[in-house]
């Protein structure tokens, strides 16, 4: 999988497209091809996870995927597609876009609104994932 992978910077560049994969066809609504909000709230360590794309034709991201987008146990993990977003994007919205590999192309969206009032923390973060979502365009798997 490593053949034919781009070399990027140490810095994920405004310009760059991250992708977040899809685990739940809840984060999506397929009908408008809208992406949700849900999609880019932070896992439990506060991280979202995301890979760069730039420069990613859609089959080379979809097989991306289905060799890193994986639990713990390095198990495949499903997904329905991806929400693909600027860094731009994600930096408007007040979060920042990290290197952080392995896996390859692999980053994290960090820097997530924290209070000490958990429920004005949630309605933070909520509202930010919302502002990424609202610039973030979806692909489906295609049909195979």
């Amino acid at each position: 999988m490593n053949a034919g992978m781009p070399t990027l910077p140490d810095r994920v560049a405004d310009s760059e497209e991250l992708a977040r994969f899809l685990a739940s066809s809840s984060w999506f609504a397929r009908t408008t091809g809208r992406v949700k909000g849900s999609a880019f709230l932070p896992a439990p360590d506060n991280d979202t996870s995301v890979f760069r794309c730039s420069g990613l034709s859609p089959e080379a991201l979809w097989e991306h995927g289905s060799h890193y987008y994986v639990d713990e146990a390095g198990v495949p993990k499903r997904h329905h597609g991806a929400a693909i977003v600027s860094a731009t994007a994600v930096r408007k919205a007040g979060i920042d876009a990290i290197p952080e590999e392995p896996p390859p192309l692999h980053a994290n969206l960090r820097d997530w609104p924290r209070d000490q009032d958990q429920a004005l923390e949630k309605a933070k973060r909520k509202e930010v994932a919302a502002k990424i979502a609202e610039d973030a365009v979806l692909q489906v798997l295609p049909v195979v």
